[in-house]
């Protein structure tokens, strides 16, 4: 599984049969496939452009088609550009893949006018912790400043904390959660072009390179969700109530292809989806 997986895992609010997050979590979901191609050493995202530094295939189909659809784009997009024209079923697409998983359950169906429902019947619980104990878990070198920076940073910024560690039980794992992230939205007029090109070679620059990417997206994703908010585009934390409903840009049941990517913008099958 990868990060964007984590991360709509993180939103299933266990015994609600909804998705927490809204349209926000589609653009965390988008930021995610890139902080984990830049893990793999295939994308380096510098000042201005992401650039392709290696074009070999990765095992996840999904972040094959991102990543052929980076490096075939003309001009090279910057963070802010491919963020932005995140498509609207990104989302769907992550929870089939979970659902591919049998980690969870979707019930889906059409109300009469015409509006497609999701409603989470299950969720792997058992699985979903594991998540959530990575996401609060200590670092790599035994130390407990938590655990991976970029899904930290894409559940603060989606507004999934409360969802994550709910309750007063969850106070102090939310309060570690924010902590870590506090730099990053401090500092995030200032950490723009922090990025930089990063040496992929050598493993101690990549996971460098990681966790400064993950500040600089925790900032992006902010700006990005203020700008929609002030636009009366809406980016709000919840869907409707009771179940997962939004309208479906693609219609429907999202399997039978649709780890293709055709039709989300990270490269269809032939890889020349758009972005």
């Amino acid at each position: 599984m990868g990060t964007g997986d984590d991360v709509v895992l993180v939103a299933v609010e266990p015994g609600k049969r909804r998705l927490r997050g809204g349209e926000r979590l589609r653009f965390a979901v988008r930021a995610a496939e890139l902080g984990d191609l830049l893990a793999l050493g295939r994308i380096a995202v510098g000042e201005r452009r992401i650039e392709v530094v290696d074009p070999q295939r990765v095992e996840d189909r999904r972040l094959n088609n991102v990543l052929h659809s980076l490096g075939t784009a003309d001009p090279a997009p910057t963070l802010a550009e491919w963020l932005r024209a995140t498509p609207g079923a990104l989302t769907y697409e992550y929870l089939s893949r979970l659902e591919d998983r049998k980690l969870v359950r979707v019930r889906r169906w059409r109300d009469r006018g015409g509006r497609s429902h999701h409603d989470i019947l299950y969720v792997d619980v058992a699985r979903r912790r594991e998540v959530l104990d990575r996401l609060d878990g200590p670092d790599g070198d035994g130390g407990n400043a938590g655990g991976s920076p970029l899904l930290a940073a894409l559940v603060q910024a989606a507004g999934l904390a409360p969802v994550a560690y709910p309750g007063l039980r969850g106070r102090a794992a939310r309060r570690r959660l924010a902590a870590r992230t506090e730099a990053a939205g401090t500092l995030s007029s200032a950490i723009g072009g922090a990025a930089g090109a990063v040496d992929m070679e050598k493993a101690a620059s990549a996971a460098k390179g990681v966790d400064t990417f993950s500040r600089r997206l925790f900032g992006e994703l902010t700006t990005l969700y203020a700008d929609f908010g002030t636009a009366g585009h809406g980016l709000g934390h919840d869907l409707n109530a009771g179940s997962w409903t939004s309208a479906d840009p693609s219609g429907g049941h999202h399997h039978g292809g649709h780890h293709g990517g055709g039709h989300h913008g990270g490269g269809g099958g032939d890889g020349h989806g758009g972005w």
